[in-house]
């Protein structure tokens, strides 16, 4: 009663959770041994434009949770991909044991395995339509969202100012 006149802005809609989870992972438990040994990796998309910028890469360290947010115009390619996560995380990291990521075109690409498989990088994928396989960076996206709809609840479209205070 009421809430038929409540508007969720764009970022709201974007990051809100899922009523019905599913309660365990299809994938099995991965032993990890360190930190960016072995990490995650998701986009963010839907968002609202901010200064020119409409995409969040999302990279977990499944050790620790660490995580590194990068703003982006558009979904990258594979090889676009490969570019930043060496820019924003392989330099300052080193080459992890494992990427996973869900199965976007750009990571089922035959330039992304070639890219691994040059790293010495085992690729995982998440099975199709099972976010939950990927729990640590989908998480991530809601603790972003929550965080990000608290520093821009006045002004949506100035996100990528706020994104490196979260």
């Amino acid at each position: 009663p009421g809430t038929k006149n409540i508007k969720p802005d764009a970022l709201s809609r974007q990051f809100s959770a899922d009523s019905n989870p599913e309660p365990a992972s299809i994938l099995p438990p991965d032993c990890v041994i360190g930190p960016w040994s072995h990490i995650a990796l998701d986009f963010v998309t839907g968002l609202p434009s901010s200064r020119g910028f409409s995409v969040i890469m999302t990279v977990v360290d499944r050790f620790s949770n660490a995580c590194h947010l990068v703003p982006l115009k558009a979904l990258p390619s594979a090889s676009e991909t490969a570019t930043l996560l060496t820019k924003h995380v392989f330099r300052l990291h080193g080459i992890p044991i494992e990427i996973l990521s869900d199965r976007g075109p750009q990571f089922v690409s035959r330039v992304w395995r070639d890219f691994a498989t040059c790293l010495g990088a085992k690729v995982a994928l998440t099975p199709g339509y099972h976010p939950q396989s990927n729990g640590q960076c989908e998480r991530m996206n809601q603790e972003l969202g929550a965080m990000l709809r608290c520093l821009c609840s006045s002004n949506p479209s100035h996100w990528s100012v706020e994104l490196p205070w979260v």
